[in-house]
C-alpha cells in the first residue's frame, strides 16, 4: 500500500513539476527520505526521476520551439562540471546539514514562486552580450555544484536565473526543463555508484513520472496559467521546508 501511495504522489507531482521546469527533485528528495529511504539513495532516486520527468516534458517543448538552445547548451556544459564537485561534497556533508540547506533553498524558491518579484522586475529586460554570457557561465557552474550537493536537477535555480536574463516564465520553464535533463544526468552519474535501489519501485515510479510529465507539459503549453501553478508550488515548498525544519530543531 505504501508503494502504491508513493507511485500516485510521484505521478501527481510530475504533472506539476513538468509544467514549471524544475524536474521535481526539490520535492522528491525530502519526500523519499521521509518514507524511510537513506538520504543518498533518496538523492540518487530523485535525480533519476528528474531525468525522466524533465526528458518527457522536453520532448514537447522542443517540438513547440519553446527551448532557447543558445542559453541551454552552455548552461548544461558548465553545470555538468559543477555537479561532479557537488556530488563529491555531498558524500562529505552530514545529513542534517544537507536537510538544512534543502530547507533554505525551498524557502527562497517558494517565496519567489509566490510573489514573483524577479519576474516582475526583469520582465522584458532580456540581457545580451557579455553580461548574458558571464551570467550563464558562472550561473551554470554554481547551479551544477548545488545540484550535485543537494541532489536536485537545478531547475529551481535555473528558472529564476533565466527570469533575471529577461525570459518569460513559460519560456524559462521550458528551457529549464531541457537543461535539467542533462544536469540531473551528470549529478546522477556522480551518485549512482553508491546506489542500492528497489528496482521494482524505481520502475513503477519512473513510468508514473514519464506519463505525468506528458500530461503536465501539454497542460502548461495550452491550458494552465503559469502564475497559478507557480503559486501552488510556492505554497508546497514552504510547507515542506517547515516540516523539515521542525524535524531538525
Amino acid at each position: 500500500m505504501e508503494n502504491i501511495l508513493i507511485i500516485i504522489i510521484v505521478f501527481l507531482t510530475s504533472i506539476l513539476f513538468s509544467m514549471l521546469g524544475v524536474g521535481g527533485a526539490i520535492f522528491y528528495v525530502p519526500f523519499l527520505y521521509g518514507t524511510g529511504m537513506e538520504i543518498l539513495s533518496a538523492i540518487t532516486t530523485a535525480l533519476l526521476l528528474n531525468i525522466i520527468t524533465s526528458g518527457s516534458a522536453a520532448m514537447l517543448y522542443l517540438r513547440k520551439k519553446m527551448v532557447d538552445l543558445q542559453a541551454a547548451v552552455p548552461l548544461i556544459i558548465f553545470a555538468a562540471i559543477g555537479t561532479q564537485i557537488g556530488g563529491y561534497l555531498a558524500r562529505l556533508t552530514p545529513v542534517n546539514v544537507l536537510l538544512l540547506l534543502f530547507s533554505i533553498q525551498m524557502i527562497l524558491v517558494g517565496t519567489e514562486m509566490l510573489f514573483a518579484r524577479l519576474e516582475k522586475f526583469y520582465a522584458g529586460k532580456e540581457l545580451s552580450g557579455r553580461n548574458k554570457k558571464y551570467l550563464i557561465i558562472i550561473g551554470g557552474f554554481v547551479i551544477g555544484i548545488l545540484s550535485g550537493l543537494l541532489g536536485v536537477g537545478g531547475g529551481s535555480f535555473v528558472v529564476p536565473m533565466l527570469i533575471i536574463l529577461g525570459y518569460g516564465v513559460k519560456r524559462a520553464a521550458a528551457t529549464s526543463g531541457f537543461i535539467v535533463v542533462f544536469a540531473s544526468l551528470s549529478a546522477f552519474l556522480a551518485h549512482v555508484w553508491t546506489w542500492e535501489p528497489d528496482i521494482t519501485l524505481v520502475l513503477y515510479v519512473g513510468v508514473a513520472s514519464f506519463i505525468g510529465a506528458q500530461i503536465g507539459s501539454r497542460l502548461m503549453y495550452s491550458r494552465i496559467k503559469a502564475g497559478t501553478l507557480r503559486k501552488m508550488l510556492g505554497v508546497l515548498l514552504l510547507i515542506m521546508a517547515a516540516r523539515i525544519l521542525a524535524g531538525l530543531f
